[in-house]
């Protein structure tokens, strides 16, 4: 039997079998007024995506969850939520493989472990002016029991008895922890959490704006979480929003 995930208020449950997306599921429950922590957990999607309209292949027995919140922050402070569920995707799952294994963030939205993906961000709102943010869904997609082809997955990690459930109780608790801290104190711990375990940072990289793609070595995060990066002509650029790939 699956591993049924306990959760400590505010966090509950909301267990489908089957649905498209569990962010879409999410968002219709956040738009009717569902409290921060309702946690959408799919044994099965149908339509799951990732950032940028690009699917996300859901194969069974891997995690497809998304977490209502409700933040306190502007609208603009919203897309620091991927690299937060980033850091505490890295922590929940840091617990369940051996130290071995290197386990790193790509900006903005993505979790590696030894050099492949596996797992996957995807925040979404709907804002209503500069200052106003109703709710934020956070998505995740986990490889817990299986991967596509060159990605990664926590059984090939060395994970024999992982569990789409165990990691979701893990990883929900350790969102609803940091996004308090987040609230309260700002960024900065967050932005330090996720540079610890960044991929490529002192590297070259490209980014793929939307209408233009850029090439130099990833240098660091600002204060916002922007990725900055510096070309060969020693120009800095700074990017909040596109893909980064090697």
């Amino acid at each position: 039997m699956p591993y049924k995930p306990q959760l400590a208020p505010p966090l509950s449950l909301v267990e489908l079998q089957t649905t498209g997306s569990t962010n879409d599921h999410a968002r219709g429950l956040a738009r009717n007024g569902y409290p921060a922590g309702v946690v959408v957990w799919a044994h099965e999607q149908t339509a799951g995506r990732g950032r940028q309209g690009n699917s996300w292949v859901s194969q069974e027995g891997n995690l497809f969850m998304t977490v209502i919140l409700r933040p306190k922050v502007n609208a603009a402070q919203v897309g620091q939520l991927s690299l937060l569920a980033g850091v505490a995707l890295a922590n929940a799952l840091a617990g369940l493989v051996s130290q071995e294994r290197d386990i790193r963030l790509k900006w903005p939205n993505d979790l590696f472990i030894d050099g492949k993906k596996a797992a996957g961000i995807l925040v979404e709102t709907e804002s209503q002016g500069a200052l106003q943010v109703p709710w934020a869904v956070v998505g995740i997609g986990v490889n817990v029991k299986s991967a596509p082809e060159n990605a990664t997955s926590l059984a090939d990690a060395g994970v024999a008895d992982a569990d789409a459930g165990h990691v979701l109780e893990r990883l929900a608790a350790e969102i609803m922890k940091l996004a308090a801290a987040w609230e309260k104190d700002g960024f900065a711990a967050v932005r330090a959490a996720w540079l610890a375990r960044a991929y490529k940072l002192g590297e070259t990289i490209s980014a793929r704006l939307p209408k233009e793609t850029l090439t130099g070595v990833f240098e660091d995060l600002d204060s916002t979480g922007a990725l900055i990066l510096t070309d060969d002509a020693g120009k800095r650029h700074v990017v909040n929003t596109g893909e980064v790939f090697a």
